[in-house]
């Protein structure tokens, strides 16, 4: 009976979790949230949380690759996915995404428990020199540039808008942010043309080694307050090596995973969960105590959930087939619609100055990883004590 009650916990958590990835605005901290204040608390509840955190994460790479939507997490993914699609190569991109999360959470797991001993002599050796790294980084990234003058000018100007929307008080800053830069801009922009339609084409290994190596980046973003997005990880992480399209793919699927995974590591260990999910769920079970449990819940998840994918995946891709300019419209209809139900009128205007630069940046052929200044620009203010939140 009692194993019966847990894996209806579980099924639901797998669903709601399903359901908001689909969703743009709905982030699985708001799902988890809105479940704990009905009063669902306890074991059965931990089932819930790691579920919903599990596929809520592999379902929102769907409306990133076909319709151009992010997350943060995600929010670099709809440069090489929704190039791939024009290329007929969507249902590719969803295969190199479920893969790069399956060898990401594999590969975790081994590393989990010698992370447990790693992080706290690691943590104390890093973070006084965490806003210098970032400086660098963010330095390298604009000198790298095609147009340094234009490059940094979007990279300003982002890291601007980011701030003042990261400091608004809205309920999810991150929608209209990127949605703005992102979905709305590309709508502006767009010229009709045929998607060609969308092959089942073999996986080759040439995403391997990005997936393992994000692994990486998953574990060292869990010790860097603040540079957590795996969007980030990956713009870093591309400086270090060329990354090509399905490597960036791969790269943001197996950070984004892995850093779920650390972030129990983390919690247990130094006591700080760098997702909120983690905090919920810490907050519901001793973290520490059921370290075992959580692990082959969250492994558990993320097979189904993939699974569930790969089985659609060719449904899923004649998502390509829409019309997009008739579709364009219901899009920005329902990014305005969830902007405003979330954020008021503060995220209305954030959007619109969010779509401007979006559509800049493409008119002006400035790469779009420069927009990425709306994360990082705060980040580094904060931790030189600019401004505190």
């Amino acid at each position: 009976m009692v194993f019966h009650v847990a894996l209806w916990f579980f099924i639901a958590g797998i669903i709601l979790g399903m359901l908001g990835g689909l969703l743009p605005g709905i982030h699985s901290n708001t799902i988890i949230s809105i479940l704990s204040s009905v009063g669902l608390s306890g074991i059965d509840f931990a089932y819930v949380i790691i579920a919903v955190m599990a596929s809520h994460q592999l379902f929102s790479f769907i409306p990133s690759i076909f319709f151009g939507i992010p997350e943060q997490g995600s929010v670099l993914s709809v440069l090489p996915g929704q190039r791939m699609v024009r290329e007929g190569n969507g249902t590719l991109a969803l295969k190199v995404v479920l893969a790069s999360f399956l060898i990401g959470v594999l590969l975790s797991v081994v590393l989990f428990y010698p992370a447990l001993s790693f992080y706290p002599l690691a943590y104390k050796f890093i973070q006084p020199y965490i806003k210098y790294i970032l400086v660098i980084f963010s330095a390298i990234l604009l000198l790298r540039t095609k147009n340094l003058v234009l490059s940094a000018g979007i990279f300003t100007l982002s890291g601007l808008l980011g701030v003042f929307s990261l400091n608004a008080g809205l309920a999810d800053p991150f929608l209209p942010l990127f949605s703005g830069m992102f979905a709305m801009g590309a709508i502006f922009s767009y010229a009709h043309g045929s998607v060609p339609r969308q092959k089942d084409a073999p996986l080759s290994l040439d995403f391997l080694k990005f997936a393992v190596l994000g692994v990486f980046g998953g574990l060292l973003a869990d010790l860097l307050p603040g540079v957590s997005s795996p969007s980030q990880v990956a713009t870093f992480f591309s400086l270090i090596m060329p990354v090509n399209t399905l490597g960036y793919l791969a790269a943001i699927s197996s950070i984004s995973v892995s850093e779920a995974v650390f972030s129990f590591a983390t919690s247990a260990s130094i006591g700080k969960a760098r997702m909120g999910s983690t905090v919920f769920l810490s907050e519901h079970i001793a973290l520490a105590d059921n370290l075992l449990l959580v692990l082959a819940v969250f492994l558990f998840s993320i097979a189904v959930a993939a699974l569930f994918i790969y089985l659609l995946r060719n449904r899923i891709s004649a998502l390509a087939k829409i019309d997009f300019s008739h579709f364009n419209l219901l899009l920005a209809g329902y990014l305005v619609a969830m902007t405003f139900i979330l954020n008021g009128l503060a995220g209305i205007v954030i959007l619109g100055f969010a779509s401007c630069l979006g559509y800049a940046t493409i008119r002006l052929g400035v790469e779009r990883t420069n927009l990425m200044g709306a994360v990082i620009i705060p980040t580094i203010l904060l931790l030189f004590r600019v401004f505190l939140k």
